[in-house]
């Protein structure tokens, strides 16, 4: 199937792959124009399994065919609507590659998926789509594709003051609380809840992150003050990005060099989400694990090493938890209780969520507007959220 190109585009061909780089089952090329530029580009490589041209391919319709001239690629194409065709072939980036190629040879210039998606849709949805692509597991995932599929966009247009009736401040201020208390989850959906394993020199925060994680991330040394430096390992928990950080030994009696690691441990645990503060009970208890107990009582108390004798004669918070590393004893129990803290609730299907410190940044604005009877700032504030 030959046919020549005109090149007379009101809206240049442009393509990009939406898929990750890489070796994949499947790869995706999206190709945005108007049709009378889009067509011949693809019309020249594609071969329809039903020998029609693009222009009389139904939208929303899977087509089979072969790609080249020459050693033919197997693919299918999909016309989603007038100015857009999506094509799917080998996740292979040899394949992806050709196509490309083919493609710009014939008139349509190569992009990123971030260049398409600014020339196809509003800020507000490019947005949405970077958040969509920077999500680690399959539920932060899930819930940011129902935020881009309109639910936040909707959410954001109902702030919007209706023509020709009165102004209710208190149902706008309504509105913004109720997409503001999903601020902090909204942020962690690509930016991994912060975890920090602090205790005395020995206690086996080491040993703990490697039980956590299936895999030894932390050195493991008998010799107190070993650790440093912050080391720090990421997983996912019931579909939740967690970052663990494995800090200093705190103690009182420290060298120079060991002060400065446990400033540095401190520090994290005044910013983290979440702190676990372990106590060797195998041992003694000392003067180092009751001022930590006391000066972080937020934390989650891990009761380490009960698979040893045990030797710590007072007795245990009721909140403490018993854990073995060696055994795992007791750690299903504390992911439990970490899982429980850092998300203690989880918004439903239909839950419009901000997902960026610019939305929430400008939701705050606009409270305060609402709060001074500002209207024509709010107003601002809201057509800019949606840009």
């Amino acid at each position: 199937m030959s046919h020549s190109i005109e090149n007379h585009n009101s809206v240049p061909c442009a393509a990009a792959l939406l898929t990750p780089r890489g070796r994949g089952a499947v790869a995706t090329i999206r190709v945005y124009g108007e049709l009378n530029s889009v067509a011949p580009a693809i019309n020249v490589c594609f071969n329809a399994a039903n020998h029609k041209s693009l222009e009389e391919q139904p939208l929303n319709r899977i087509v089979y065919g072969l790609w080249g001239q020459s050693s033919n690629e197997d693919l299918v194409i999909c016309r989603l609507n007038q100015t857009t065709v999506d094509i799917h072939c080998h996740g292979g980036m040899a394949a992806v590659d050709r196509i490309l190629s083919d493609l710009e040879v014939h008139g349509c210039s190569q992009n990123s998926w971030e260049q398409l998606a600014k020339n196809t849709g509003t800020a507000l949805d490019v947005e949405l789509q970077d958040r969509l692509a920077a999500a680690t597991t399959f539920r932060t995932a899930e819930i940011l594709l129902r935020q881009s599929e309109g639910l936040l966009k909707s959410a954001f247009e109902s702030l919007l003051p209706v023509a020709r009736q009165s102004f209710n401040s208190d149902y706008y201020q309504s509105r913004i609380q109720k997409l503001l208390h999903w601020e902090q989850f909204g942020h962690h959906l690509t930016s991994p809840w912060r975890v920090v394993l602090a205790g005395r020199p020995n206690v086996g925060k080491s040993s703990l992150i490697n039980a956590i994680l299936g895999y030894e991330r932390s050195i493991v040394f008998n010799e107190a003050g070993t650790t440093r430096d912050v080391l720090t390992a990421s997983t996912a928990i019931e579909g939740w990005p967690i970052q663990f950080s494995d800090t200093a030994g705190i103690r009182e009696q420290a060298d120079a060099l060991e002060s400065t690691g446990i400033r540095r441990a401190e520090q994290m645990m005044k910013s983290s989400n979440c702190n676990l503060v372990l106590i060797d009970i195998s041992q003694p208890e000392q003067a180092d694990d009751q001022r930590l107990i006391t000066q972080w009582p937020e934390s989650i108390l891990v009761a380490h090493k009960s698979d040893l004798p045990r030797l710590w004669k007072q007795p245990l918070p009721n909140s403490a938890i018993l854990v073995s590393s060696m055994t795992k004893s007791g750690i299903n129990i504390l992911l439990d209780r970490l899982i429980k803290k850092l998300v203690p609730e989880v918004p439903g299907e239909n839950t419009p969520v901000p997902v960026t410190t610019r939305q929430t940044g400008i939701l705050h604005q606009a409270m305060e507007a609402l709060k001074e009877s500002n209207q024509s700032v709010y107003h601002r504030l809201i057509q800019q959220l949606l840009s």
